[in-house]
C-alpha cells in the first residue's frame, strides 16, 4: 500500500473518531442541560472545546458550519453566566442547525453576466452568430 494510501486512511479514521467523540460529548451535553445539572453541562461543554482543539481538521473551531459555531458559543456564554434556560435554547438552536444543515440541499447559484441581473448564457454557436475567434 502507498503511503499516500495509508495518510488518507489515517486522515478518514481521525475524522470519524473525532465525529463519533463529538457526537458523544454532544449527548452528555444534552442530557446534562436537560436534567439542570450546569455542572456536568459545564465538563461536557469544555470536554468539547478541548476535542476540537486537537481536531484533524486544525481548525481549533467546534464546528465548521459558522451557523452551528454561533449556538455552541451560545451554550458556552449562557453556561459561564448561569442561565440554564438560554443554555437548553442554544444547544435547541444546535439541534436545529445539525438537522438543517445536513437535510437541505445547497442553494443552487447561477453565474450572473456582467453587468444586469440575467443568468449568463453560452455564447451562440449557430452560424451568423458575428463571433469570430483571432490567433
Amino acid at each position: 500500500m502507498s503511503t499516500s494510501a495509508v495518510s488518507a486512511n489515517s486522515v478518514h479514521q481521525d475524522m470519524h473518531t473525532y465525529f463519533q467523540e463529538r457526537n458523544s460529548d454532544l449527548k452528555k451535553l444534552g442530557q446534562a442541560l436537560m436534567s439542570g445539572d450546569l455542572s456536568a453541562a459545564r465538563q461536557e461543554f469544555a470536554a468539547i472545546q478541548d476535542l476540537a482543539q486537537n481536531s484533524p481538521f486544525g481548525s481549533g473551531r467546534e464546528f465548521g458550519v459558522g451557523v452551528r459555531q454561533n449556538d455552541f458559543a451560545a451554550i458556552g456564554q449562557a453556561l459561564q453566566s448561569g442561565d440554564l434556560q438560554a443554555a437548553q435554547q442554544a444547544f435547541a438552536e444546535l439541534r436545529s442547525t445539525a438537522h438543517r444543515t445536513h437535510t437541505e440541499p445547497p442553494p443552487v447559484v447561477f453565474p450572473m453576466s456582467s453587468g444586469d441581473d440575467a443568468p449568463a448564457t453560452a455564447p451562440s454557436t449557430a452560424q451568423g452568430s458575428g463571433l469570430s475567434v483571432t490567433a
